[in-house]
């Protein structure tokens, strides 16, 4: 009986793992319209469905915002700006890190019960918070209103910054995902660390307040994708270096990720 060669088997693993990305991508209508399942189920019985987080990030803007302008000294009207955009681009920042991990383990039934590509699940969780992300832009609405600030072509800069940020997040998800679904404790590891960052990162104040030590932030990879997304919104276009520095970290997550995946992508359907 003939076995075959450890090189072949490698082959074959990033054959199907490939198959499994060009699949689970074709498959748009199935994760588009689970998506859309999740949140009117996550909302079933409510009047206001995601709204209600839209409502919440806009009082806790209107609370915080003033209040750190002041104690930084900070014109509210340029800091306003400032840190509703940063807690809406954080909100889709973190929501996707968190979420990533229980990508697979979210889905279980369907794991288990279906036979889908595992990037479907992925994908699923992507456009979900991309859902989200749009309801959430509407609680910057309200500041504009009051401060009178009016829509600019620069805005639209802030489109490829949300793209980069899903780049980034699928490869993330993949890597997140499959380590949650084999050690359950990586979960509440990860959610410590995204609380701590959400410290560290330049939401509330600005980078410029660290002075020499301004770096700390510039090669702070959630201050990137923030920027990507709210330094056109704000006024500040962002520097070619910044998007640079967003593409090394896209291509480190897949380099990391990739080879993960195609070795531990058969096992996902018992570990979870």
């Amino acid at each position: 009986m003939s076995h075959a060669s450890p090189e072949r088997a490698l082959v074959s693993q990033w054959r199907l793992a490939f198959r499994d990305v060009v699949e689970g991508l074709r498959a748009h209508r199935v994760w588009s319209r689970l998506a859309r399942m999740d949140i009117k189920q996550r909302y079933r019985r409510s009047i206001l469905g995601p709204f209600w987080i839209t409502i919440t990030m806009i009082v806790f803007i209107a609370a915080v915002g003033p209040l750190y302008g002041v104690l930084l000294g900070i014109p509210t009207s340029a800091f306003l700006p400032y840190v509703a955009m940063g807690l809406i681009s954080w909100g889709l920042v973190s929501t996707l890190i968190l979420e990533g991990t229980t990508t697979f383990l979210g889905a279980e039934d369907l794991v288990r019960s279906v036979k889908l590509p595992f990037t479907v699940h992925v994908m699923r969780m992507l456009y979900r918070n991309l859902i989200m992300f749009a309801h959430n832009l509407l609680a910057f609405v309200p500041f504009m209103l009051y401060l009178r600030v009016w829509p600019h072509w620069q805005w639209l800069m802030a489109i490829p910054g949300v793209a980069l940020i899903l780049m980034a997040a699928l490869p993330a998800a993949f890597l997140l995902g499959t380590v949650c679904a084999r050690y359950r404790d990586m979960q509440q590891i990860v959610a410590s660390l995204v609380q701590l960052s959400f410290f560290v990162t330049p939401i509330f104040w600005k980078p410029e307040l660290l002075k020499s030590r301004q770096y700390l932030a510039d090669y702070n990879p959630f201050h990137l994708l923030l920027e990507s997304v709210r330094g056109p919104v704000v006024g500040e276009i962002p520097s070619a270096i910044t998007y640079v520095k967003i593409v090394v970290i896209i291509l480190v997550l897949y380099i990391a990720a990739t080879p993960f995946f195609v070795r531990y992508r058969r096992r996902l359907s018992f570990w979870v």
